[in-house]
């Protein structure tokens, strides 16, 4: 057991946690393109919203954040996210018609575990399976 958490409860069975998420939110623009046709993000554009509250507040939040910074006018609308279903109904409700996009540490995250599941026990097996998807 680590020393920071000696003599801490965790969550009783049952019950719920009584603990507060932190949300985080970004806003962001991308007007130009690399030599690969990859979209570069536009120096200085990124705000970031966050707060401890429900994901209906945030959903608020992010969404009165990305007005500010133009929704309207954007040619291309994209959500990101953990893949929580909190933030796809929000996104679902503030942000309608958006490309819902899961970010790519939680996608490799989920290819993992399907390589874990197809290849139980054969590590070899796992990272060849991984390196063709």
């Amino acid at each position: 057991m680590r020393k920071e958490t000696l003599g801490r409860q965790g969550k009783t069975e049952g019950q719920p946690a009584h603990s507060r998420e932190v949300k985080l939110g970004c806003a962001f623009t991308q007007t130009t393109w690399d030599e690969q046709g990859y979209a570069i993000r536009d120096p200085d554009s990124t705000t970031y919203v966050g707060a401890i509250e429900t994901a209906e507040q945030f959903g608020k939040r992010i969404y009165l954040e990305a007005w500010k910074r133009g929704w309207s006018r954007a040619v291309n609308k994209v959500v990101m996210g953990d893949g929580s279903e909190w933030i796809w109904n929000q996104a679902d409700l503030h942000f309608p018609g958006a490309t819902q996009i899961l970010d790519l540490y939680h996608a490799r995250e989920h290819l993992w575990g399907l390589a874990r599941r197809l290849h139980p026990n054969d590590e070899v097996d796992q990272n060849r399976w991984m390196m063709i998807h």
